[in-house]
């Protein structure tokens, strides 16, 4: 099955992997009892395991076999540490990927293809990717400020390390957007590293990807969440934003979209666009 046909992931933590009749299982612990739930491997995109969990080396062949990517990740999968062979890589899509960075002019009709995604219309014509980077940042700061005003947060700017209540939210549910982000790269046999916008990173890519939806997906829910719950401790709010994400996900079918939007932006020769 396709990835963009299938489920997008399923998280699990404090349990084993295994096999139980060549399907792969979750084993887990209730009321000291085993037991044993399915994978819908052949149907599911990403199979995330977080700390306390264990995976055999069968059902990590079974998983292999039906096309499901493994990626060992961290508490509520803000990292992602290793990765399983994606299902389908194709080594075209790499080489694709090193010619837009090595390209000036496809990196740069590959830019502006993403940034109309993510804003919504076409970038001004006859701007480098440094010029265009620059319009981006203006772009971001008055998103933020128009969704402070929609849901009456006071927004403080954005900084990472902050411990007020939106920016911790915010930097939850985009570390869940990247996590997702990064699936479907690996998923579709694309590097994480090769970037369009970004550079420098090992997750270049995953980068540009979150971009185009951060603002219409998790960001707003980051705003939601912390509007209805003022001063909520971080690891609670952590808990609420990434269920709030997760729900995103299902309702929109996420997976799918960021699946048609990377095949637009890296492999759409719109060279005519710059």
């Amino acid at each position: 099955m396709p990835i963009s046909g299938r489920l997008d992931f399923l998280f699990v933590e404090r349990c084993r992997v295994e096999v139980e009749d060549g399907v792969p299982v979750v084993v887990s612990v209730a009321n000291d009892e085993e037991l044993m739930t399915p994978i819908p491997a052949a149907r599911l995109a990403v199979l995330m395991l977080a700390p306390g969990t264990s995976v055999t080396h069968g059902a990590i062949v079974a998983l292999a076999r039906m096309g499901c990517l493994l990626l060992w990740t961290g508490e509520h999968g803000v990292r992602i540490y290793s990765a399983g062979k994606p299902g389908g890589a194709i080594g075209q899509h790499l080489q694709k990927q090193a010619l837009l960075l090595a390209d000036p002019v496809f990196r740069l009709a590959a830019a502006r293809r993403l940034y109309k995604v993510m804003m919504g219309k076409d970038p001004p014509q006859g701007r480098s990717v440094d010029q265009l980077r620059g319009l981006e940042g203006v772009w971001v700061r008055e998103a933020y400020a128009r969704l402070s005003d929609e849901h009456g947060v006071i927004w403080p700017g954005r900084n990472q390390k902050s411990l007020d209540t939106v920016n911790q939210a915010i930097s939850q549910a985009t570390s869940t957007l990247y996590g997702i982000s990064e699936a479907v790269i690996l998923a579709m046999g694309l590097s994480p590293a090769i970037g369009i916008v970004h550079a420098g990173s090992d997750r270049s890519l995953v980068f540009d990807l979150a971009d185009t939806v951060k603002f219409v997906t998790v960001v707003p829910v980051a705003f939601r969440v912390a509007a209805e719950n003022p001063g909520m401790p971080g690891r609670d709010l952590s808990g609420v934003v990434r269920r709030a994400c997760r729900d995103l996900f299902v309702r929109e079918k996420l997976l799918e979209r960021l699946v048609t939007i990377c095949k637009h932006v890296v492999f759409d020769d719109a060279l005519d666009s710059h």
